[in-house]
C-alpha cells in the first residue's frame, strides 16, 4: 500500500497526460497538490508544513534556475524571427542541399547538440524546429524531430546538469563526464537513425547510411575525446562542431552527384562570405561570450564571484553573470544593436516571449515542486528502496528508469539529478556495486528522457503553434526516448562483460 501511494504523484501525471490527454501545466499542479495533500495526511509520509514551504521554495529557485536561461533563450528566438533571421539560416541550409534527409542530418544530428551545449533547457527546440518548419516539414513533425535533437543534454548549458550531480554524488566530474560519453556512444547513433528515419523512411537511412554513420559516429568520438581529454563543459560545443564540419564536407564533396544538387551547392558557394557571418552572428557571438567566460581565467573568476544570488538554506546559489541565461542576455542585446532591430519589434518580440515562457515555466515548477516534496516526505526513498530490495544486484536495470523517469517528469537534468543521484549512490553502496556506475546511468538516462518531458513537449508545441497535439506528441517521442533507456543499459552489459 506503502509503495501505491508512494507512486501516485507518478501515475496521476501519466493519467492526465496520457489518457486524458491534459496539458503539462495541469498535470505538473494535479501531481504537486496530490503530493501535497499525500505528505499532510498519510502517517507514513508526513511531513511539516515548514518542511512543504521549504520544498516549494527550493522548486521555485531551482525552476528560476532554468526561468532565466529560457526567457532570453524564447526572446532570442524572437527576435531572429521577427528580424526574418530564421528564414536566412533556413534559406543558407536549403543553399547547402535540396535533400530533406540531409537537411535534418545538419539541423538535428549536428547543428541542434551545439545548441543545446551552449544554452541548454531545451532551447535548441526553439532554434531548430521553426527553422524545419521554415524548410517545409509540418509542425507536427518538426517538434518530434527537434526532440530527437536534445541528444547532448548531458553537456547542456555547458555540462551544468553532470557538473551538478557529480559534486552531490562525490564523483570526479571528469570521471563522470566521461563515463556518461561512453554510455550515450549508442544513443547518438540511434537518434541520428530515428531522425533520418522520421524524414525520409528506411529508404532514407539506407539512401544516407554511411554519411549518417560518419557524422553521428563523429559526434559521439568527439564528445568522448573532449570529456575525456580537453573540457567537459565545451565538450557538447566542440563535438557538434566537428559533427557540422564532416557532413558540410559530404554536402561538398558529393554535390555534383545531380544537376539539382550541383546547383544548389554552386548557389550556396557563391553567397558572400560576410553575409552568412552576419546571419549566423547570434550564435557566434553566444559561443564567442561563453568561450570567454569559461575559458579567461580573470572573466571567469569575476563572472563567477560577482552579482551572486546565494540562499544557503536552501543550497541555492545563482551566479547571474556567470549563468549561461546572462550570456544570452547580452547576445540579444547585441544581436538589437547589431541588427537595429526598431522598438515595436522588439515589443511583440517581449510579448511573445512572455506568453511562451510563463506555461512551461509553471509547468517546471510544479514538477520539480512534486519532486521535491516526494523526495522530501520519502515517498521517492520507498520507491527506490522497494526495488532495490526486489531486485537486489539486478537493480542495476532499474537505475535508469529511475534515472529516466526523473528526466521525464522535471525536465531538466540539473532537477532529476538533484532529487535521485544521492539516492542512486546510497542504493549501489547498500548492494556492493560501484558508485560511479549508478551515478552516470542516472546522469544518462535522465538527460535522454527529457526529451519526452511534458515541459520540452509543451514549449516544442508551442513554438510551432500546435498546442492542440501537445498529447500526441507526447505519445510519439515517449517510446522513442524510452529506447534510449534499453541502449543504455546494453552499454553497460556490455561494459561489465568486457571488464
Amino acid at each position: 500500500m506503502e509503495i501505491i501511494l508512494a507512486a501516485m504523484p507518478f501515475l496521476i501525471i501519466l493519467v492526465l497526460l496520457f489518457i486524458l490527454r491534459q496539458s503539462a501545466v495541469r498535470a505538473g499542479i494535479s501531481a504537486y497538490l496530490l503530493t501535497l495533500l499525500i505528505g499532510l495526511v498519510i502517517p507514513r509520509f508526513q511531513i511539516e508544513r515548514q518542511e512543504i514551504l521549504h520544498a516549494t521554495v527550493k522548486a521555485v529557485l531551482t525552476s528560476a534556475i532554468v526561468a532565466y536561461v529560457l526567457l532570453f533563450g524564447i526572446f532570442l528566438y524572437h527576435i531572429m524571427n521577427e528580424t526574418g533571421l530564421i528564414k536566412r539560416i533556413a534559406s543558407l541550409i536549403s543553399g547547402s542541399t535540396q535533400d530533406p534527409v540531409r537537411q535534418v542530418i545538419l539541423l538535428v544530428v549536428a547543428f541542434s547538440p551545439l545548441v543545446e551545449s551552449v544554452s541548454g533547457y531545451g532551447i535548441a527546440i526553439i532554434v531548430v524546429a521553426p527553422i524545419l518548419v521554415e524548410l517545409g516539414f509540418s509542425s507536427f513533425k518538426a517538434v518530434l524531430l527537434s526532440l530527437l535533437g536534445l541528444s547532448a543534454v548531458p553537456w547542456g548549458a555547458l555540462a551544468t546538469g553532470t557538473y551538478i550531480g557529480a559534486n552531490l554524488a562525490g564523483i570526479p566530474f571528469q570521471r563522470l563526464g566521461t563515463d556518461v560519453a561512453v554510455l550515450s556512444i549508442p544513443t547518438f547513433f540511434y537518434f541520428a537513425v530515428t531522425a533520418v528515419y522520421l524524414a525520409g523512411g528506411w529508404q532514407g537511412v539506407r539512401a544516407k547510411w554511411a554519411e549518417l554513420m560518419l557524422v553521428a559516429g563523429s559526434l559521439a568520438f568527439s564528445v568522448w575525446l573532449f570529456n575525456a581529454y580537453v573540457s567537459i563543459e565545451l565538450a557538447g560545443v566542440f563535438a557538434s562542431l566537428v559533427a557540422l564540419g564532416v557532413e558540410f564536407a559530404f554536402i561538398y564533396f558529393t554535390a555534383k552527384s545531380t544537376p539539382e544538387e550541383a546547383a544548389f551547392s554552386l548557389a550556396a558557394r557563391n553567397q558572400s562570405k560576410a553575409d552568412i557571418l552576419k546571419t549566423m552572428s547570434p550564435y557566434l557571438i553566444l559561443t564567442g561570450v561563453l568561450f570567454i567566460s569559461r575559458l579567461v581565467p580573470p572573466i571567469k573568476a569575476f563572472a563567477g564571484s560577482h552579482a551572486v544570488f546565494s540562499l544557503p538554506a536552501y543550497s541555492f546559489s545563482l551566479p547571474v553573470l556567470y549563468s549561461p541565461g546572462f550570456s544570452i542576455f547580452l547576445t540579444c542585446l547585441l544581436t538589437i544593436l547589431l541588427f537595429k532591430i526598431q522598438k515595436h519589434v522588439i515589443k511583440r518580440a517581449v510579448q511573445l516571449s512572455l506568453k511562451q515562457w510563463l506555461p512551461v515555466t509553471l509547468s517546471t515548477i510544479a514538477f520539480i515542486g512534486t519532486s521535491e516534496i516526494m523526495a522530501a516526505a520519502g515517498m521517492t526513498t520507498t520507491l527506490a528502496q522497494a526495488a532495490a530490495a526486489a531486485f537486489g544486484s539486478a537493480f542495476v536495470l532499474c537505475s535508469p528508469l529511475i534515472g529516466g523517469f526523473g528526466g521525464f517528469l522535471t525536465g531538466s537534468n540539473v532537477a532529476s539529478n538533484a532529487m535521485l543521484i544521492n539516492l542512486q549512490v546510497e542504493v549501489a553502496k547498500q548492494i556492493g556495486m560501484p558508485a560511479e556506475l549508478f551515478a552516470s546511468m542516472q546522469n544518462t538516462s535522465s538527460s535522454h528522457m527529457t526529451m519526452a518531458s511534458p515541459s520540452r513537449v509543451l514549449l516544442g508545441a508551442s513554438v510551432c503553434n500546435i498546442r492542440s497535439e501537445e498529447n500526441r506528441l507526447l505519445q510519439k517521442i515517449f517510446p522513442m526516448a524510452l529506447g534510449s533507456l534499453v541502449l543504455v543499459l546494453a552499454a553497460v552489459f556490455l561494459l561489465n562483460l568486457r571488464g
